[in-house]
């Protein structure tokens, strides 16, 4: 027989102790939600959408349902005070709270609510914002707990960009970093951090910047919405649970903004702010159209064209009435396009690329992927409306 040479064990160390579990020890715990099927008890989430989609108006109206006990899209909800981390858009929280107390949730009384709002200081690290985040959680708990007898349930940072400062939203490492760092504080308060990030130009490529945001967070609800880009008008505004670690996904309902008058201005004119009502009946999801795809009119030589003129020539160019974005002359568009079309015929005429040219340009305009404005006779400037 072998002799068997049985080794000590080393000393036990961070680097060499590993626990170890048989799955079937035990059952399986049940879900912790914060609000049922839709965002877990603790942990990270995204409030996520496109710009000017409603973004804010929906975390209000769920930290509201959380302070009044209300089902949020017909759900049943674990009740208890939030925290709104104001990193910009601050003015705004309070007219924007007492819109939706008195013209959706109803009351029936003025003063205080479990709403406690905090604005970080400016010029931190990022490190030290994480550390003074963990404060700010445990001194609004202490506060909610001696002054309304409530548990501190839920963490809005609106937004994640302004309020960690993130210089480079497309650092996956960093981004990596800083969700686990969420998820630490969320897990170890008990409370859910759900930061407020902007989507990309398209929607359909969700959060923007690095994918380790979305990797690292437990659940992500988006805020959709269709934005003209002259007026800056939203319509068909929808809410969407586009990941959960712990169920399905997919689209919750559509909604509209509702102004309610707050009162009268200096001047005698109604002051007014807005709050969000679902339209669909509650927890019922609203119903998907799915069109036939239509192949595009727009020749691939335009959109390398189009794509190539707004890396090297594109410029910032506010909208009137509207959001700034990243323009380019048309002229040299066009530029780009000549070079590249080819119709086989050797003799085709410079007037037949101009056309060409022509078509393209109300093809990609009719299927919304550009937009444009004359500034005069000779200028014409163009954008993207999608990817």
């Amino acid at each position: 027989m072998a002799k068997i040479t049985i080794f000590p064990r080393p000393k036990p160390s961070p680097v060499n102790t590993v626990s170890l579990r048989a799955i079937g020890a035990t059952s399986p715990e049940p879900p912790q939600w914060l609000v049922k099927g839709i965002l877990p008890r603790t942990g990270v989430a995204l409030l996520s959408g496109q710009y000017a989609a409603g973004k804010t108006f929906v975390g209000i109206d769920l930290c509201l349902s959380l302070v009044f006990n209300r089902e949020f899209l017909g759900r049943r909800v674990r009740s208890g005070g939030v925290l709104w981390i104001a990193a910009e858009g601050g003015g705004e929280i309070d007219s924007r709270v007492e819109a939706a107390r008195a013209g959706k949730f109803q009351d029936g009384h003025a003063g205080e609510i479990p709403f406690i709002v905090a604005e970080p200081p400016a010029g931190l690290l990022q490190n030290h914002i994480i550390t003074w985040l963990e404060h700010a959680v445990a001194e609004a708990s202490w506060e909610i707990a001696e002054k309304f007898g409530a548990d501190l349930r839920l963490v809005v940072i609106d937004t994640l960009a302004a309020c960690f400062n993130i210089a480079d939203e497309n650092d996956n490492a960093e981004a990596a970093r800083l969700m686990k760092e969420l998820a630490r504080v969320g897990n170890a308060s008990d409370v859910l951090i759900m930061p407020i990030a902007h989507h990309g130009k398209n929607a359909e490529t969700g959060v923007r910047g690095a994918s380790a945001y979305g990797a690292g967070a437990d659940a992500i609800l988006s805020v959709l919405g269709v934005t003209d880009p002259l007026s800056g008008r939203t319509s068909k505004r929808s809410l969407a649970l586009t990941k959960s670690r712990r169920g399905g996904t997919g689209s919750l309902e559509s909604f509209e903004v509702r102004n309610h008058v707050l009162g009268l201005d200096e001047d005698g004119d109604p002051m007014t702010a807005g709050y969000i009502e679902f339209l669909e009946s509650a927890g019922e999801a609203a119903p998907q159209v799915v069109a036939a795809k239509v192949k595009s009119k727009i020749p691939r030589d335009f959109t390398e064209a189009f794509n190539e003129a707004l890396a090297g020539h594109g410029k910032d160019y506010r909208i009137p009435e509207g959001p700034t974005v990243t323009a380019v002359n048309v002229t040299e568009v066009r530029n780009l396009f000549l070079r590249r079309y080819i119709t086989g015929n050797p003799e085709t005429k410079p007037s037949a690329k101009y056309k060409a040219f022509a078509r393209a340009i109300e093809a990609a305009k009719n299927e919304t992927m550009i937009a444009g404005t004359s500034l005069s006779s000779n200028v014409e400037l163009i954008w993207a409306l999608r990817d």
